[in-house]
């Protein structure tokens, strides 16, 4: 510790630990010695349980637990004070328990993947607990762009549409568990009435559960400009394509203007790559459209 205390690094802007065996107070001390870092990724540590921020000039943070160790694992992620932070990503979180607590972080507007596996999410005075909300005594109007890891519950997603009133894109990372009839029909919101223009469904199978799911967004989001899809590349032929855009001509569509996108799945990609998280020059981390690492290790 005393030795990363000593070093200083102030012209640093990007710092991704991964792989490595490393102590919380470690950790701190390195920060501190980054007077004008703007990206950090923490990904499959060890030795770090909670994790601290405290940046002046820190615009991204991604992290991800450990695949194997459950002992050293890091389990809570605070960001006390962070006026730059526009971006917070927690990839993939494999172990149950994991708590973010959002103190300080005005500038916040994109946000995931969050899944149930967090099982305390706190933003200002909003709790969440597995996605639930407990607490819910303000807005953030600040949140532009969300992604869910979770199953197509349209009960969880209409909340934090509550929550995000300005959110302009929506990500749904569909993880098949129960079955869900979402049979919400009409529902005005401000998110639904003005703001948001994209949702991107991955792992879009058909079925009545996600039908469902995509219908509500077709009868009530009047500026919705694109709904993508992300299936599996053995299902997402021209014909199973041709009858999902059969299904979803609706005569009653909210936006008039609305495209259907339909996409085979590229697999591990489905999720941002980490390299994303880091680059500032993109306003969406979730954003594959013009991705070349496709096929690379994530």
């Amino acid at each position: 510790m005393e030795t990363a205390c000593m070093l200083n690094f102030p012209h640093l802007k990007e710092l991704a630990l991964s792989t490595v065996d490393i102590a919380d107070s470690t950790i701190h001390c390195l920060l501190s010695q980054c007077p004008v870092l703007e990206s950090f990724v923490l990904d499959d540590t060890r030795g770090c349980r909670r994790l601290r921020i405290c940046s002046l000039s820190l615009q991204s943070l991604g992290v991800q637990d450990t695949y194997f160790s459950v002992e050293g694992k890091l389990e809570e992620v605070i960001i006390e004070n962070a006026p730059l932070l526009e971006r917070l990503t927690p990839r993939i979180i494999r172990h149950e328990g994991f708590v973010i607590r959002v103190i300080q972080a005005p500038k916040l507007k994109t946000l995931g993947y969050l899944s149930d596996k967090i099982s305390t999410l706190e933003l200002g005075t909003m709790v969440f607990q597995k996605l639930v909300p407990v607490s819910l005594s303000n807005v953030m109007r600040a949140m532009k762009i969300l992604a869910l890891s979770t199953a197509p519950n349209l009960d969880v997603v209409v909340d934090f549409l509550k929550c995000f009133p300005c959110m302009e894109k929506l990500y749904i990372v569909a993880i098949k568990q129960g079955n869900f009839k979402n049979v919400r029909r009409y529902v005005s919101l401000e998110c639904l009435d003005l703001h948001l223009k994209m949702v991107e469904f991955i792992n879009y199978q058909g079925d009545l559960t996600d039908l469902n799911f995509i219908k509500f967004f077709v009868l009530n989001a009047r500026v919705l400009e694109c709904i993508k899809f992300v299936s599996r590349r053995d299902k997402c032929d021209a014909k199973w394509i041709q009858k999902q855009h059969q299904r979803l001509q609706l005569y009653s569509r909210a936006s008039r203007g609305v495209t259907l996108d339909f996409q085979a799945d590229y697999g591990a990609s489905s999720l941002v790559h980490m390299k994303h998280i880091c680059d500032l020059t993109k306003d969406d981390p979730f954003d594959r459209s013009f991705c070349r690492c496709r096929d690379e290790e994530i």
